[in-house]
């Protein structure tokens, strides 16, 4: 009998994955996606970063103050990928603090001006929300079933004092979901999406400050339960409590981003996994057949062991997911399907591919290791100032630093050379920066080059004319370094990490 988690689960709900953009260029892990699943989400492509056009809008702000450009290249692999396989998608995530640049809520998009009025950041709202919407229903109808319209707008007890709160109010969340109804395909559903939703506070806050106003208003048609667990939190009464009281909104309730932190590799932990993740499912089951809870989907959050963004995150490798390796099956699976079918109809799962299989083919060059320098420049200009971390023997020296530079498809920071900065630099060249805003972090390690061109000096000083009168392109002192063999890991709270090279 041919079992699997999208057949055996059939009868009650959607089983879907994330799925990274090495993962889409990866024929392997295409096949695995489509053995096992009926329903994916792209990881990050499809989050505001992605789809506002950073060059138009900055250069051409009045142009596009409330109607802000927009460009689709990221998200649009995903949608062929869903099209050519009959694979249907979750929209991840319209309106975020998270991933949405600082720029887009101060005047003309800069944020040396103040913050955007409140009427200029709903008309933003309103033509994004459009932009996105309209695209997908225009040029991929029927290929996306849902949509996280808000993502995380709950903390501390509760609403996030996000820039969307600063600049609109706490009727941010409503306007969103009045647009997204407005230009939302027929039939697609708005979710309201949120991590720790278990959390008593956080439950109480999402239901009343949230959901329960959506729902008289029939603006709302799901709740996202994140679902990123712990082996030991949250207790399994605590999370079905929450699940039953979104469920008696009348409302379909998802797992949107399911895993298990677990940094213990051995098989006794693996085996503790296996069943933690059955009693979820064994819950989840019992919910939906009571009718207690429209469960109407569980997606996991990535496809491998080895592409959880929980390594990134929680500092230590993590092991939260049914399949590793080379699409191999853990006792994790097999927990989860023995919930559903008896254990002498399930097979042994292995996955027939060669080699070639596992390599990424066919990702287009500016995409490899997932993004690109701009978003690194963007976000150090907009924060202002960074920490610079060098050696000095066995010590490490760490110093503010506010220069950075685009020259030539390089990343610059500029120093002098009688700075004690400069001599470390000089004797290793390995160096580190991290930055910190919104909730979001930054770090990019690598090796710090001297480039002594008088031109590269030139382009720095230009970008910082308030230097010109510390240092000249033709002195003996002033210095700029780029970044060789480069790693950028971009963070936050709540949302995956990711790193690419430069």
């Amino acid at each position: 009998m041919d079992v699997n988690l999208k057949t055996a689960y059939a009868p009650y709900f959607k089983i879907g994955v994330a799925m990274s953009r090495r993962n889409i260029y990866t024929p392997a892990h295409v096949e695995l996606m489509t053995s096992q699943f009926n329903s994916f989400t792209s990881e990050n492509d499809m989050k505001p970063m992605f789809f506002l056009d950073t060059k138009t809008n900055r250069t051409q702000a009045a142009e596009h103050n409330l109607s802000p450009a927009l460009v689709f290249d990221k998200a649009i692999p995903y949608l062929e990928l869903a099209k050519e396989k009959g694979i249907r998608m979750r929209g991840h995530t319209l309106v975020w603090h998270s991933q949405t640049p600082k720029w887009f809520f101060h005047e003309n998009y800069s944020t040396s001006q103040g913050l955007a009025s409140r009427e200029t950041m709903l008309a933003r709202m309103e033509n994004y929300i459009k932009g996105v919407l309209g695209f997908a229903k225009e040029n991929y109808p029927g290929v996306i079933y849902a949509w996280d319209v808000v993502n995380e707008a709950i903390n501390d007890g509760g609403y996030r004092d996000s820039l969307w709160f600063k600049t609109i109010g706490p009727d941010f969340i409503e306007k969103a979901f009045e647009f997204a109804r407005k230009y939302v395909e027929p039939g697609v559903k708005l979710y309201y999406n949120d991590y720790e939703t278990a959390l008593e506070w956080k439950r109480d806050c999402i239901l009343n400050l949230i959901l329960k106003p959506l729902v008289e208003k029939g603006l709302v048609d799901g709740m996202g339960m994140q679902s990123h667990l712990m082996m030991d939190h949250p207790d399994m009464k605590e999370f079905q409590t929450a699940l039953e009281m979104y469920g008696a909104l009348g409302i379909e309730v998802q797992l949107t981003e399911l895993d298990m932190h677990n940094a213990d590799p051995s098989e006794e932990s693996m085996h503790k996994l296996a069943e933690r993740y059955q009693e979820l499912f064994r819950l989840l089951v019992e919910a939906k057949k009571a009718g207690k809870v429209n469960i109407t989907a569980v997606t996991f959050w990535n496809l491998l062991d080895e592409n959880s963004w929980l390594s990134g995150f929680r500092r230590e490798t993590s092991y939260p997911l049914l399949f590793h390796g080379k699409c191999e099956a853990k006792e994790a699976y097999y927990a989860v399907l023995k919930v559903v079918v008896p254990e002498d109809q399930i097979d042994e799962w292995k996955l027939e591919a060669d080699e070639e299989a596992f390599v990424v083919t066919g990702m287009p060059e500016e995409n490899i290791g997932g993004n690109t320098m701009q978003e690194v420049y963007d976000f150090l200009k907009e924060v202002g100032v960074y920490y610079l971390a060098t050696v000095e023997g066995d010590q490490p020296r760490v110093r503010p630093f506010g220069t950075i530079d685009m020259f030539e498809g390089k990343l610059y920071i500029q120093t002098g050379k009688v700075k004690e900065v400069s001599k470390q630099l000089q004797k290793n060249p390995k160096a580190e920066i991290c930055a910190f805003a919104e909730g979001r972090w930054l770090r990019v390690a690598g090796k710090l080059v001297r480039d002594d061109r008088r031109e590269a000096k030139e382009h720095m000083l230009e970008a910082y004319p308030h230097l010109k009168g510390m240092y000249s392109a033709d002195d003996d002192n002033t210095e700029v370094l780029y970044f060789e063999d480069a790693t950028a890991t971009f963070s936050s709270f709540g949302a995956p990490s990711r790193s690419f090279q430069f």
